[in-house]
């Protein structure tokens, strides 16, 4: 800030109005307030950093200096500034290393896509994109979950390419409410008080607002009508307004004006999050990627577990195992009656886990499709032979697979099956 009238007077007096660099007095010369170190060099507006001048020693037209004593003194004051310049400037660039580290893992992966077959015509991005990643940044999303949202966002045909960059942020925002979900779960954060619902005309306005603030384009009447009473249905089936919301910007981002069609793309995105999961896990687990006919039948076990009322979180988690256990079915962490709901028998699903694993353990590989059908075979003849119990099975799967073999009959030797068999009461006419 400019040094004021008050201080200039109490500088002059001070000095005996006296040019501290020529020796001139007024009213022999005009005299000025200067800095000793320049404000340029991090000089400040204290007293002990001005001095008084006159005019021609201000401008620099004259040879005098000021004492030695003084041109020391600045001479350290310039050097420690500039010291505090590099240090401060190295400081910056540590805190923008991140930052910057963090674009480009999102640019290389949005650059693994162009549009359509001309591979050198790029998705193209906002001017605000680097702002973008860097909020995304804060609110949480890792290095690594990029690849997942750029791939579905890309893989989506029906978005325009122009509103690419939308639909992928809004697939993003998804991510950190699921996030933000798992950390107060993690650390067993309860609301204090339950959210207070926005009135009804509020929240149509807010979300129709949002609607075409997402849509980028000039909206008819009739679409915004029918927008807006989409949500009043929306509302009269008791959707949550978060979600109703997601579901406006998502039929923004494929041209539609109603909250169903929206609804519809968020639950195949998130059918979709769960194929990929399940894909990149079995990628990760063998090399490859599965067959379309093995990719035809998780999304069979995938949707009934989705009609069964699985929530999307546990779906997900199921998918990430089985990928790993390259196995189709999703079953891991879900509870018997949904799975059962699902025509999917999970404790048969575990014992062919234990085996595959314990065969993967020694064998160094997965085993084949025909392996596992051996197995499943083997495994149907001895349920239909029945008395045994799970946990013999268990254990004779995984040493059948240790052994790399698919026949389980050698390893049941009914050990718990015959202890449980025993200590049964005996009942009135010999009958267990």
């Amino acid at each position: 800030m400019a040094v004021s009238k008050r201080l200039r007077y109490e500088i002059l007096r001070r000095d005996n109005h006296t040019c501290r660099y020529c020796g001139a007095t007024a009213p022999d010369v005009p005299l000025r307030v200067d800095h000793v170190t320049p404000v340029a060099l991090g000089g400040s507006d204290e007293p002990s950093n001005l001095v008084t001048a006159c005019q021609d020693c201000n401008s620099g037209k004259t040879s005098s200096t000021v004492d030695s004593a003084t041109v020391a003194d600045v001479a350290d004051d310039a050097l420690r500034w500039a010291a505090a310049m590099k240090q401060a400037a190295e400081k910056l660039r540590e805190q923008e290393t991140p930052k910057l580290e963090y674009r480009d893992a999102f640019l290389a992966e949005w650059n693994r896509w162009h549009v359509g077959k001309d591979e050198t015509k790029k998705v193209p991005l906002p001017n605000d994109w680097k702002q973008a990643m860097d909020r995304f940044r804060v609110a949480g999303i890792p290095t690594w979950m990029w690849a997942d949202i750029v791939d579905i966002s890309m893989a989506n045909e029906k978005v325009k390419p122009e509103n690419t960059f939308r639909y992928c942020c809004g697939i993003a925002w998804n991510k950190v409410t699921e996030l933000q979900a798992e950390a107060r779960r993690i650390v067993g954060a309860q609301p204090t008080t339950e959210p207070v619902a926005p009135p009804s005309s509020a929240l149509v306005a807010a979300v129709v607002e949002a609607w075409r603030e997402e849509a980028g384009e000039d909206i008819a009447a009739e679409q915004e009508t029918q927008m807006a009473s989409s949500v009043i249905d929306a509302m009269t089936d008791e959707l949550e307004p978060e979600e109703i919301l997601k579901a406006a910007r998502y039929a923004a981002w494929f041209g539609s004006s109603a909250i169903n069609d929206g609804l519809s793309h968020v639950e195949a995105d998130k059918r979709a999050v769960e194929a990929m999961r399940w894909e990149h896990a079995w990628h990760s687990s063998c090399g490859t990627y599965p067959s379309e006919e093995e990719t035809a039948a998780f999304e069979q076990f995938r949707d009934a577990l989705l009609n069964a009322g699985v929530s999307e979180q546990l779906r997900a988690t199921a998918a990430a195992v089985a990928g790993y256990s390259l196995s189709c079915v999703p079953h891991f962490g879900i509870r018997s009656e949904a799975l059962k709901a699902a025509g999917i028998n999970g404790k048969r699903q575990t014992a062919e886990d234990y085996w595959a694993r314990a065969f993967a353990g020694t064998a160094a590989r997965w085993p084949t499709t025909e392996e596992r059908r051996k197995f499943n075979a083997q495994l149907d003849r001895l349920t239909d032979d029945g008395g045994y119990l799970i946990f013999d099975a268990n254990a004779a799967a995984v040493a059948a697979g240790a052994a790399q073999e698919a026949d389980l009959y050698w390893n049941i030797p009914r050990q718990l099956s015959a202890l449980f068999a025993a200590s049964k009461p005996v009942l009135p006419g010999g009958e267990n």
